[in-house]
């Protein structure tokens, strides 16, 4: 334990924790869930779902029971996918609890007991070792060599070494002195005082933050809601005149009620949200062969519009591990890099002594990196002494950045001295002249702007009497540089070559300095974006000033975890989509802002994965460029399915409004309609999401930010296409009425022609080039299965009594029918010779 223990802190009495505990609640997190059904609420507000919910509300007063079901599927569906969605958050909330430690040493009334963390209150004295995760807020008041890994706060892969400061200070503190709650300790041993636990520490306090963020809409939930709220207006304004219209004429009400539901079924685009679910779903299943798990189904479509990746360096786009990758010999200033398994002579006796200047079982991972790195290279010589015992250890202190070890050699003649610290500092013990510290200043400077950190390593011996308390009073001898860094993905580079293809723009947000960004950058390609801005720039800056900034900075560094957000939010205020990824707490905030948040599934923490839309399984960022090239595919592929039903809902449309101008029965039922709608449609689907990207898309194209789901030239060529089909429709129609033939008999021929004329017109809008090459390649696919299933049930219903009666139906000649398939055929066709001319 540290100099000062347990017998000059009494601690709190348990009469005064107990009073605190009440006060103050428990050590966790008291964050509150939303409900089941408040979410459902909140979701049943949408229009399109209240008016879905209504229809099927009406139709169950008035007895028919078979489109109320239908109607009540569809809405419990759409219910279900967004309170998944919605759920992450919540669990993004509750897994902040799981960072805390079960049990926890503190000092109750001068005696040192161990009790849950949960129970641990504001001015409790708790204790700390090396491997301990830290309960709760506080500062330090006792330490010995006490290093705190903070790379899930701060970005930084770095261990910060902690300054002790008097029990009774009432603050401020320094960031050297401040302990938090979720870190862990990697080195050394300490005491500090609580002065805040649950929600009132820095990781609580990021809790609160989530929960008060609304998650912003998906560029498609966007579009897709503007164009159903265009149907439902329109819908909502001609069903009045539609009612009144049909009521006055023929004085039958309940008919114009079912003859006005029929039209705001025909109307109401109710296939897209199936529509979007399928897709997704079946997205997130091809994506899933790639390693990535897809927590939020929308965003794999909102990863192939984005144009801005927020990447976070350290664990993301480098390994959050430090490795030594080269030695600098003070003999002759040589470097060595680690490309063969042997090292030449004079770089032994910088090996043994970075070893010697570490603990023999480390927990700090760059102690552990080298001395294995060391003892492979060293194996089998004189210069391992594993024989050799630790003495005394001279702790790093903020006014010196030196760690010092004594060992008792073999001989018991004198000790060795091993030493390692920061340059300036070594630099400072050996007694450097002016001009030699410029010159191994300005050697370190270099490997700095490489991303290279640098420690000085030196040596001492002393006769074996008792040795000094401060570490100038040796004679230490200069011996060299260690060079460690965080070693880039070996993925990244062309990952993130892929993406600049791809019109995403990487910007990198850390919490490192700007020149080991820099450095990073230049290594995985980021040439052309240098120009950075510090944490302390950006605090500076008004919005404006970072919106003129945006364009032109690729780095950000020394960013604490509020300005990342900041950022993400500049990014999104200037019509930007923004990806970020991330795998620390400090990470979290901006994950669950951020238009897709997509963390790491090995290294991420648990709150990073719960606020994230998108987890890399494998940490493999090349799967991100995988992600994107799915979501443009996904997103292409819908607007084909849109345009598709939008062209098909025409006739169907026109149809629904006949009696309204004829006075005629109503041509279609709602059983027709919902035979189109809800089986033939949404399974033509499925052969539009198994669409590859067309030839020349994948890089083209690259940014959707403002562009459209449905543009009025693509609404126009749909609006066409369903137009020729009802054309043709009231042509035979009118013709047959002419000539004498019943209802039924029209109905059925319209029927069959109109089922015809929608797989034709699924065909041609499978792609946008090529002619009726398109149709034969689509034979071979699932469109086939389609057809022939749909002509089964079609078939089929021609053949029983119940099914002609549900559906209006009269058995009609074989020519007849053969003419129906072959005028259905046709309105395709036409739009592929139009392909042809226009677009080959």
């Amino acid at each position: 334990m540290p100099p000062t223990t347990e017998i000059f802190y009494q601690g709190l009495s348990f009469l005064e924790a107990s009073k605190l505990l009440r006060k103050f609640g428990p050590n966790e997190s008291k964050l509150k869930k939303k409900s089941f059904w408040r979410i459902s609420l909140s979701i049943l507000s949408e229009p399109m779902l209240s008016l879905l919910l209504a229809c099927g509300f009406i139709y169950a007063i008035l007895g028919d029971l078979e489109e109320a079901v239908t109607l009540s599927i569809a809405v419990i569906v759409v219910i279900s996918l967004t309170i998944y969605q919605r759920n992450k958050s919540e669990k993004a909330l509750e897994s902040l609890r799981k960072l805390s430690p079960l049990r926890a040493k503190v000092i109750r009334e001068g005696k040192k007991i161990e009790i849950d963390s949960s129970l641990i209150v504001p001015g409790d004295i708790v204790f700390l070792a090396e491997g301990d995760k830290v309960p709760a807020d506080g500062y330090l008041v006792d330490g010995l060599n006490l290093h705190s890994d903070e790379s899930l706060l701060t970005g930084e892969s770095i261990p910060v070494l902690k300054e002790e400061t008097d029990l009774h200070n009432q603050g401020p503190y320094s960031d050297s002195q401040k302990i938090y709650s979720g870190t862990k300790i990697v080195s050394g041993q300490g005491i500090f005082k609580v002065l805040f636990t649950g929600d009132f520490t820095y990781i609580g306090s990021i809790g609160k933050e989530m929960e008060e963020i609304s998650e912003s809409e998906s560029p498609l939930q966007k579009e897709a809601k503007r164009f159903t709220s265009f149907f439902f207006l329109g819908a909502l304004v001609i069903s009045f005149f539609l009612i009144y219209g049909l009521g006055t004429r023929n004085g039958n009400w309940i008919q114009a009620v079912l003859a006005t539901l029929t039209f705001l079924m025909a109307v109401l685009p109710e296939e897209i949200p199936v529509v979007l679910s399928v897709f997704f779903s079946l997205g997130a299943w091809r994506i899933s062969q790639s390693g990535v798990l897809t927590r939020n189904l929308n965003s794999i479509e909102t990863l192939g519009a984005a144009t801005v990746l927020c990447v976070d360096k350290t664990g993301t786009l480098t390994e959050n591990r430090m490795k030594v990758k080269g030695l600098v010999s003070s003999l002759e200033n040589s470097l060595f890099e680690f490309k063969t398994p042997e090292v030449s002579e004079e770089f032994h006796l910088l090996l043994e002594f970075s070893i010697l200047a570490c603990k023999k079982d480390p927990f700090d991972p760059m102690e552990k990196a080298i001395r294995e790195l060391g003892i492979n290279l060293l194996y089998d010589t004189e210069h391992l002494h594993a024989d050799w015992t630790l003495e005394k250890e001279y702790p790093l202190s903020p006014k010196l950045l030196a760690l010092s070890y004594a060992w008792n050699s073999e001989n018991q003649e004198k000790f060795v001295i091993g030493t390692k610290g920061a340059p300036e500092a070594i630099f400072d013990l050996c007694h450097f002249s002016k001009e030699r510290t410029e010159y191994w200043e300005k050697i370190t400077e270099n490997y700095s702007l490489q991303g290279y950190r640098a420690i000085g390593v030196a040596k001492s011996e002393i006769v074996n009497s008792s040795l000094p308390e401060n570490q100038h009073d040796f004679e230490f001898n200069f011996l060299g540089l260690i060079l460690l860094e965080d070693p880039i993905r070996e993925t990244v580079p062309a990952s993130v070559s892929e993406c600049i293809q791809a019109g995403i723009r990487v910007v990198i947000i850390t919490g490192d300095h700007a020149g080991t960004a820099k450095a990073v950058a230049s290594k995985i390609g980021l040439v052309d974006h240098k120009e950075s801005i510090t944490g302390d720039e950006l605090e500076k800056l008004t919005e404006e000033e970072l919106a003129s900034k945006l364009d032109t900075v690729g780095i950000f560094s020394r960013i604490k975890p509020a300005q990342k957000l900041k950022i993400v939010k500049a990014f999104q205020k200037k019509g930007e989509i923004v990806a970020m990824t991330g795998d620390g707490v400090n990470d979290a905030l901006a994950l669950q802002t951020a238009h897709i948040g997509i963390s790491m599934g090995k290294r991420g923490t648990d709150v990073a994965r719960e606020a994230s839309d998108l987890v890399l399984l494998d940490d493999n960022f090349s799967s991100i460029v995988k992600s994107v090239f799915l979501g443009r595919r996904i997103y292409e592929n819908i607007q084909k399915s849109i345009s598709y039903i939008v062209s098909v809902h025409i006739p169907i449309i026109g149809m629904s409004l006949l009696p309204a101008f004829t006075g005629d029965p109503i041509f279609f039922f709602p059983a027709h309609i919902l035979v189109l709608e809800l089986i033939i449609d949404p399974t033509c689907s499925i052969v539009f999401e198994s669409l590859e990207l067309e030839k020349g898309d994948r890089f083209s194209n690259t940014s959707r930010k403002n562009s459209s789901l449905m543009t009025f030239s693509r609404f126009f060529l749909s609006f066409s296409q369903g137009a020729i089909v009802l054309v043709l429709l009231l042509v035979l129609y009118f013709c047959m009425k002419q000539n004498g033939h019943n209802e039924n008999q029209i109905r059925s021929f319209g029927f069959i022609f109109l089922v015809v004329s929608n797989f034709s017109l699924m065909l041609t809008n499978l792609t946008h080039k090529g002619g009726f090459i398109s149709i034969l390649r689509s034979l071979y696919s699932s469109a086939f299965w389609i057809f022939f299933l749909a002509a089964s049930a079609l078939v089929a219903s021609f053949q029983f009594e119940f099914s002609l009666k549900l559906f209006g139906f009269q058995k009609i000649p074989l020519d007849w029918i053969f003419f129906s398939v072959g005028l259905g055929l046709i309105s395709g066709l036409i739009w592929e010779i139009r392909k042809i001319r226009f677009f080959a």
